[in-house]
């Protein structure tokens, strides 16, 4: 029943190869982390490019349309809209794009495909309309609701 004893040589090896093999588990450990939050920020970053770079040149395309076009575009529609129970609302120049608003007293007894051709072929501007010229090259849609613009319906005018 002899038990053999650790002498204090042998402790101390065993305790510093321990010590060594939880070193190297925390530096793999450590770096994992660093690596993921470097590849992170790399994708943000490239986001952030992309959008930047995509909103600048919509930009291009917003500042084309001078306050006397505006106006002019305005003006168009709300003659329009002047007599009956329809209402032009407003219209909102943004990002490429134009979005005129147009209150209606009742929701129109049309499935949705028919609510888009009636917009195309009865609200859209003609296209030897001189809104056109104002417009340029930026989209025009025309929404119509009954209580909250974002529950209307909608369709793009093709010049």
């Amino acid at each position: 029943m002899t038990q053999r004893t650790m002498k204090h040589n042998e402790w101390v090896k065993i305790v510093e190869s321990r010590h060594r093999q939880k070193k190297q588990n925390t530096t793999v450990k450590t770096t994992l982390p660093i690596w993921s939050m470097l590849l992170g920020g790399f994708i943000i970053l490239s986001a952030a490019w992309t959008y930047f770079v995509d909103s600048s040149s919509e930009q291009v395309q917003i500042a084309a349309i001078d306050s006397s076009a505006q106006k002019r575009i305005t003006r168009y529609f709300s003659k329009q809209f002047m007599m009956g129970s329809w209402k032009f609302n407003n219209i909102d120049f943004k990002n490429g794009e134009l979005n005129v608003f147009i209150q209606i007293p009742t929701k129109l007894a049309m499935s949705d495909y028919e609510v888009k051709e009636y917009i195309r072929n009865s609200l859209c501007p003609a296209a030897s309309n001189r809104v056109w010229q104002d417009v340029q090259n930026n989209d025009m849609y025309i929404y119509l609701y009954t209580d909250m613009p974002r529950r209307g319906k909608y369709a793009l005018c093709n010049s």
